[in-house]
């Protein structure tokens, strides 16, 4: 994980891409990205995601400090190795502490190789207090895509923007979570299991030929 950290604190205070979120703080929806180095564009909303997508829970993960801290929540979630992460919906709700802001809660998604994107999910909110977030958006559409690595892993920080608190809690994701399209890891089925499915497709057979004696 040190190698990681390295490549947090050295992506993280560069890149920036945000989810612009609506000034109310009940519902949200819409926003925009950046890439690293580039400028804001338009989320095209409503993108479709299909069944093998990788849900990631961010209920009680809390946001302390500045981007590469190493006092910030680290965290590492098994993906589909090679696969292109294409599409990103949200729907998260955050609570900021003291005089922090909403739009300061931010996320840091990348690969091994330090690819990816940074969104924070109340971006335009400066203001404290609670929000609720939910939206998606094609990567593709934005030229934002970044493939898995090889070693199945996509790597998240959380830090704020700004920090208010340091060395203490800024905001806590209180609920909700992040979903990524068609990257999920499907599950191989164990050798038990296999034995159990031969022995359910024999059992077939043997009553087929007991139908077609009788």
């Amino acid at each position: 994980m040190t190698r990681m950290n390295a490549s947090l604190r050295a992506l993280a205070g560069a890149a920036a891409c945000a989810l612009l979120a609506a000034a109310a703080p009940a519902q949200a929806k819409g926003g925009a990205f950046r890439a690293v180095g580039g400028v804001f564009g338009p989320v095209q909303g409503g993108q479709q995601l299909i069944a093998s997508d990788l849900v990631v829970n961010l209920t009680g993960i809390q946001s302390f400090d500045g981007a590469g801290d190493p006092g910030n929540t680290l965290l590492t979630v098994d993906a589909l190795a090679g696969a292109t992460v294409d599409a990103i919906s949200w729907n998260v709700t955050l609570s900021t502490v003291g005089e922090s802001w909403l739009s300061e809660a931010t996320i840091l998604i990348v690969n091994d190789a330090g690819d990816g994107v940074v969104f924070s999910p109340g971006f335009g909110d400066d203001f404290s207090g609670s929000g609720t977030y939910a939206d998606s958006a094609s990567l593709v559409a934005l030229g934002l895509a970044f493939p898995v690595g090889a070693d199945g892993k996509l790597y998240f920080e959380f830090f704020e923007d700004f920090d208010d608190n340091v060395g203490a809690v800024d905001a806590t994701y209180t609920a909700g979570n992040v979903t990524f399209g068609g990257i999920g890891v499907a599950a191989v089925p164990e050798p038990g299991t296999y034995g159990l499915m031969a022995l359910g497709l024999l059992g077939v057979v043997a009553a087929a030929r007991r139908r077609r004696a009788s």
